[in-house]
């Protein structure tokens, strides 16, 4: 006579609950390397724009890939003014601190691609130095749903230069 063993389900169970666990504790250890640059960069730029640029306060962080690399802080300096940092990544963090007050909003940099061009999607609007000026750089996308950069003169508005449909 044969005997007939029992399935365990809660074995199974088992089994399953531990492939899940691994699986997510496989993802989240993947997301947190792959931030891990990014949160050095924060971190970084925070320092500088606080030991360099004199900055109280800070509020916001960003990184600009021109033909220079640039990171960007936006804060409060000692007087309580609004001020961006513009952190150069290559050149020992020279530091170029303008109130925001001294040039264009995002909102206004926005309206004046807006009404030049009519993007379909802005992408990202964010402060730069270009040839030694500080810039906004829009990346949107036109109508034909081709890449497109507009780099507008922070102190004025006027247009530095533009690339349409890469």
């Amino acid at each position: 006579m044969r005997v007939q063993r029992r399935r365990r389900p809660e074995r199974l169970v088992m089994i399953i609950l531990l492939v899940v666990l691994a699986v997510i504790v496989a993802i989240y250890g993947t997301l947190w390397v792959a931030q891990r640059p990014m949160h050095t960069a924060q971190k970084t730029a925070y320092s500088v724009a606080v030991n360099k640029g004199k900055l109280k306060t800070t509020t916001a962080f960003s990184q600009y890939n021109g033909t220079q690399s640039y990171y960007v802080v936006t804060g409060t300096n000692q007087k309580n003014v609004p001020v961006y940092a513009v952190i150069n990544t290559k050149k020992s963090h020279q530091t170029t601190v303008v109130k925001q007050s001294a040039g264009l909003t995002r909102t206004q940099a926005l309206r004046k691609v807006w009404s030049k061009r009519n993007p379909s999607k802005v992408i990202k609007a964010t402060i730069g130095k270009y040839n030694g000026q500080v810039v906004w750089e829009v990346t949107y996308l036109n109508a034909k749903k081709a890449l497109c950069y507009e780099v507008l003169q922070y102190s004025n508005g006027n247009q530095l230069k533009s690339i349409i449909n890469i």
